[in-house]
């Protein structure tokens, strides 16, 4: 099978005008770097939510008020992920994510400060603008990094992702059980000053040879759209309302709108023509699907052993660490043979494994021993890990010349739409099986009834592998797409040798 660091044009170019180390010999120095703020910035976006009740009845808001410290980080995230890819593009990668570096230790700092729930919800919009400017950039700089080793890099950058996103719940748990809850926020001070100072010394910014103009008009269109979107799927998560309904529609005809300028703009802010290969957009979508699963998966499994089981909450975490473990080890590995055997064989591979893993955890009982309950969860993370590099390699790979910022941007997107979906959907299997089950509506934990809570799990799990097995069936078609470019290809040879 033609490898994808071979077969995407974009990838060729990017190789032949990056080098294979950064900053003069300090490649490895600026991979550390880029780990390090993307381990801190989507651990932040899930650390917080242990904190939620400290800082509810510190700050004297409800329940629902406080709920908007976790969600305005991802809305936020995803409105200017695709902004701040494009000014990468611009401006140099680097200096974008060095930016977004200071906005997210400001905004850290500002949080541990905040004596007010307003205060506290202004200064996570701004650690989020930072989060998005990095993250926005991070895979487009190590794409230019290491062009020979992309895979088994970017396999790193998959790995701390998952890292990022399975302990901050328990590390988060460990603070305020020990501390204040704004040392959730302490914390990342060191680090941000640690990896702003260092990264000054080993990432080497790369100007682009023709800056295009920068799209107001599209901007002034996307934002909104983004943030009105987002803000109905989380809104919907406490149930589908007019509002939320005419919150969604106004967020779609907004970005309907932002498509048509797009189309006649002399410098769009979204590069469209890379939409037009159909594969491109399956590992998008594939993407998506993936991180939805993830989501709905961490969402439902902790009631699971806490609830559902009665396991303590520091069992639970260490039960739970299971999943990440097998990212750490496993992602590096996958992104390595991707870099040897090409990405769409490990993708195909990760998407299958991980089809069966859900399908199997939608079987377990109250009374699954643990020697059989740990390996089960570790071969369904299995299956996300073997998925992820490769897959954010290919997506890379489709990047033209001058565009890793923003497709690097795209694919952060894809990963926070599918986790906010993820959740949405996991929720409302849950709750709809739960009250199946139990003859009324459902919105939480029933106490003393575990076999209904059980029903939920099941049905969500096994519709959850659906979806999966969906992105499955896109993978083949993507297998398909290939085949044909091949024989296409096989075919124009023969005719030029007669």
């Amino acid at each position: 099978m033609e490898r994808m660091a071979e077969s995407a044009p974009g990838n060729r170019a990017g190789a032949a005008k990056a080098g294979t180390k950064a900053g003069g010999g300090h490649a490895g120095a600026a991979l550390v770097v880029i780990l390090a703020m993307t381990f801190m910035e989507i651990l932040d976006g899930t650390i917080v939510n242990v904190a939620l009740p400290s800082m509810q009845q510190e700050l004297g808001v409800d329940m629902a008020s406080i709920q908007w410290v976790a969600s305005i980080y991802s809305i936020v995230t995803c409105a200017a992920l695709l902004v701040f890819g494009r000014l990468g593009d611009m401006f140099g990668k680097v200096r974008i994510f060095q930016v977004g570096v200071a906005l997210f230790t400001a905004g850290s700092a500002l949080c541990a400060l905040s004596g007010t729930f307003e205060m506290l919800v202004v200064a996570r919009a701004v650690q989020s603008l930072g989060g998005a400017a990095s993250l926005a950039n991070n895979q487009g700089i190590i794409t230019e990094t290491f062009p020979d080793s992309r895979g088994r890099a970017l396999g790193l950058v998959a790995t701390f992702t998952a890292l990022g996103a399975m302990c901050g719940p328990t590390l988060g748990g460990l603070i305020v059980a020990t501390l204040p809850w704004e040392f959730i926020f302490i914390i990342n001070l060191p680090i941000g000053l640690i990896s702003f100072v260092v990264g000054l010394k080993v990432l080497s910014n790369r100007h682009p040879v023709h800056r295009p103009s920068f799209d107001a008009l599209g901007t002034v269109l996307l934002i909104p759209s983004i943030l009105l979107i987002f803000f109905a799927i989380t809104l919907t998560e406490r149930g589908v309302t007019p509002f939320t309904i005419g919150m969604l529609a106004c967020g779609i005809g907004l970005l309907v709108a932002f498509v048509v300028v797009e189309n006649h703009a002399k410098s769009p802010l979204v590069t469209l023509g890379v939409f037009r290969d159909v594969r491109f957009v399956i590992d998008l979508i594939n993407m998506a699907l993936v991180f939805l699963a993830m989501a709905a998966y961490t969402f439902i499994f902790p009631y699971y052993l806490q609830e559902a089981r009665g396991i303590g909450a520091g069992v639970a975490g260490l039960i739970m660490a299971c999943y990440p473990l097998v990212n750490s080890i496993v992602g590096p590995i996958s992104g390595a043979v991707s870099d040897k055997v090409g990405c769409e064989k490990p993708t195909l591979v990760g998407q299958i494994i991980y089809t069966c893993g859900l399908a199997i955890m939608g079987f377990v009982a109250l009374d699954t021993p643990l020697f059989v309950l740990i390996p089960c969860i570790m071969f369904t993370s299995l299956g996300s890990a073997i998925f992820q590099a490769p897959n954010n390699s290919m997506v890379m790979g489709h990047a033209p010349e001058g565009s890793l910022g923003f497709v690097g941007s795209l694919g952060n997107l894809m990963r926070y739409l599918g986790q906010s979906v993820g959740i949405t959907v996991g929720s409302a299997l849950l709750y709809g099986g739960m009250s199946q089950s139990i003859g009324y509506p459902v919105t939480s934990y029933i106490e003393g009834r575990p076999d209904v809570f059980m029903d939920g799990m099941h049905l969500a799990f096994h519709v959850v592998a659906v979806i999966v097995l969906v992105s499955v069936a896109l993978a083949f078609v993507r297998e398909w797409l290939n085949y044909r470019e091949r024989r296409a290809k096989a075919v124009a040879t023969d005719a030029s040798a007669r």
